[in-house]
């Protein structure tokens, strides 16, 4: 009896470490946590590596696409930006053709907001079309601003007070612009981020960051490796914004005060040789103080960590990572998710990086460059529902 009872003792104990051992090894594949810490009196989520829900991949249904080389209406000869408002309007910047199009959510034609020209309601070359808070549009135009209502009718222009080489709608009516580096500047070539008020006057600097640039020379070069600044609304009264030097985004209210910050465990890649050798070749856009653009590039001590980022109308905010210019002509663009509370919730692979993602539809530019055939295409997400949030 007394072996039978120790073997029945054994065999539960075996049991038990087993099934201890398996539940230690399901809670560490399992258990995600963000670490959440007060520094200098901010709160900074700091994420681990790895994303809380693994990699996410969105189902698309193509449902719509505007386009048509035979129909003047609907012909684009160049790259387009588009927005699309509360009621699922589309509206297209036409670069080629040099105006601003409506459609109506079932893609069909409306009216042309504005027209070519110099003379009250006209515009050169518009580049980007917003929203303001009832939702009548705001369509840009170098350095002003065009006002219409909702039937195109239009209101006033504005001229903004210095050129920003990005402009997106900010917090409470305002803007939120970024300015090109200045190669003159004291103390080294900087970029600011700076919010705009709605007739173009320069509210406040909300951060400025230096870039890579040679001191000896004065002189700037844009390039592949160099670190451009990035933001993004998060809600009506709050915005994203950082600088790709470091995994780190700060989130701000409408006084531009930082609310918190949240960054993601990336290890540092250095830049090799190679890539350095076909940045001075074929990666440089822009060149100001010099024409030796060997002598004059200059590059950080590693790679920028993301490339830009955008929000959705969820407040979800998707960090495009950096690649090497070694893999440009790779079309796929590893991408990072963030609930608008700083969790870093999936990745995602995509072979193309979206125009927007608003009321569950994703919509891309598709650009024949062989005939010349732009569309813009609404896809539904049709597994958006099963697309956390927190």
């Amino acid at each position: 009896m007394r072996k039978k009872l120790q073997c029945e003792l054994l065999i539960f104990l075996a049991i038990c470490l087993s099934f201890s051992i398996s539940c230690s090894k399901s809670s560490k594949d399992t258990e995600w946590s963000a670490n959440i810490e007060i520094v200098d009196g901010i709160k900074v989520v700091f994420n681990p590596g790895e994303s809380k829900y693994g990699e996410f991949a969105f189902e698309l249904e193509e449902d719509l696409a505007i386009g048509d080389v035979n129909d003047e209406d609907y012909f684009f000869p160049r790259r387009v930006t588009l927005n699309v408002d509360g009621e699922g309007n589309i509206y297209v910047c036409d670069r080629g053709n040099r105006r601003v199009q409506k459609y109506d959510k079932n893609g069909r034609y409306v009216r042309t907001i504005g027209r070519q020209g110099q003379g009250p309601g006209e515009y050169r070359s518009p580049s980007r079309l917003y929203f303001d808070d009832v939702g009548n549009p705001c369509v840009r135009d170098s350095r002003y601003l065009l006002y219409y209502d909702k039937d195109g009718v239009f209101q006033k222009k504005v001229q903004l007070k210095r050129f920003y080489s990005r402009l997106i709608p900010g917090p409470d009516r305002t803007f939120l612009g970024s300015t090109q580096p200045n190669a003159r500047a004291e103390g080294g070539a900087k970029t600011s981020i700076i919010q705009v008020g709605e007739n173009g006057e320069t509210i406040q600097t909300i951060a400025e960051y230096t870039i890579s640039y040679n001191k000896s020379l004065k002189a700037t070069v844009l390039h592949w490796y160099t670190n451009f600044v990035s933001f993004a609304q998060r809600t009506s009264d709050s915005f994203y914004y950082g600088f790709p030097r470091e995994y780190k985004v700060n989130v701000a209210d409408s006084e531009g005060s930082t609310i918190f910050v949240f960054a993601k465990e990336e290890k540092p890649q250095s830049i090799s040789g190679k890539e350095k050798e076909l940045t001075i070749k074929d990666g440089i856009y822009l060149i100001s103080g010099t024409r030796d653009r060997e002598k004059a590039i200059a590059f950080s001590d590693h790679r920028p960590f993301f490339k830009s980022f955008f929000s959705d109308d969820t407040g979800r905010l998707y960090v495009i990572l950096f690649k090497s210019i070694l893999e440009r002509e790779k079309p796929m663009s590893l991408v990072d998710v963030f609930s608008k509370d700083g969790i870093y919730l999936y990745q995602i692979n995509w072979t193309f990086i979206p125009a927007l993602i608003k009321n569950g539809f994703l919509y891309e530019v598709s650009v024949n460059e062989e005939i010349g055939d732009v569309k813009v295409i609404r896809y539904k997400i049709t597994n958006w529902s099963k697309f956390k949030t927190d």
